[in-house]
């Protein structure tokens, strides 16, 4: 394995990927130095070291630093590659802005990306470790809050993001431009809801439906439609069936001449306008007049 001599760098790699993996291949070559000499002095794997130089991903920070220095190089040089090419990865395109340059909230959050760019881009536990713990026992940095800021969900408070910059570490002369930057861009910000303490009552909603206005209004409906159909004359009901209140729709009206457009344009808005009437029947009533009817005089 030793022997074996690197790929090409892919087509597809990313131009600053590129110039960092050409960077390191160049230091290798310069320092004469095989795979497995180089693995020993850096005190890394002969696999890691060819991943690092594959140019199929962007290594860790401190692989590339050890490999820097056991090619005797300056750690700094290959570092700075490093960092355009980690952010080439994480926010293609986008611009590194100083805390002067930040307009909107999305660009605070790119430059907090940046920020851990610049930090070697540790893993979100880490930096949760890193700053440790409040009077209270809670942590300064949940890694579950942390990633919905990074990801834009949520805003940053003003403490969790002096305990992130604590965490990278930023440069002390740095975080007075970047709190400044904060308060500027999230003065307006809705303040989060204190650990532990519930929820507000909203007391504005509308009442819930109940399953009786929703017969209620479904039942309106289908009358509005009746009616409608009513007056069209697609509805003939019988005259026994309508003194018993049970009249339903089973055929057309036969010999009906249907209504011009004009009109049944009326009638329908005429059905709109109006209410659905309801009557109450006395069902008792209706009966004893059928009864009296079908009785022999």
């Amino acid at each position: 394995m030793a022997g074996r001599p690197l790929s090409p760098v892919p087509v597809s790699t990313p131009p600053l990927l590129r110039t960092l993996v050409e960077r390191l291949r160049d230091a290798k070559e310069a320092s004469g130095k095989t795979f497995e000499m180089l693995a020993k002095d850096s005190k890394l794997s002969e696999n890691v070291v060819r991943r690092a130089l594959a140019g199929k991903g962007v290594p860790l920070l401190e692989t590339v630093k050890d490999i820097a220095r056991a090619c005797g190089r300056k750690e700094e040089d290959l570092a700075r590659a490093w960092y355009a090419a980690k952010a080439e990865e994480i926010l293609p395109g986008a611009r590194k802005l100083g805390p002067m340059m930040v307009t909107s909230r999305a660009e605070f959050v790119e430059s907090m990306i940046f920020l851990r760019i610049e930090g070697g881009y540790p893993p979100l536990h880490q930096l949760e470790k890193k700053a440790g713990s409040a009077a209270d026992g809670r942590s300064r940095l949940p890694h579950s809050t942390l990633h919905l800021v990074l990801q834009g969900q949520i805003p940053p408070t003003e403490k969790l993001f002096t305990a992130f910059m604590e965490a990278l570490p930023v440069p002390i002369a740095q975080r007075r431009h970047w709190l400044e930057a904060h308060r500027r861009l999230f003065a307006d910000a809705p303040a989060r809801r204190p650990w532990g303490q519930p929820p507000p009552v909203v007391r504005d909603e509308p009442a819930a439906l109940t399953s009786c206005e929703a017969a209620d209004r479904a039942l309106a409906r289908m009358e509005h439609e009746e009616e409608i159909k009513r007056k069209t004359g697609q509805l003939k009901e019988p005259d026994d069936y309508e003194l018993l209140g049970l009249g339903y729709l089973n055929s057309s009206a036969s010999g009906y001449q249907w209504p011009d457009e004009a009109e049944l344009a009326a009638w329908e808005a005429e059905a709109a306008a109006q209410p659905p009437s309801q009557k109450d029947v006395d069902l008792r009533e209706k009966l004893r007049a059928m009864i009296d009817r079908s009785e022999p005089a």
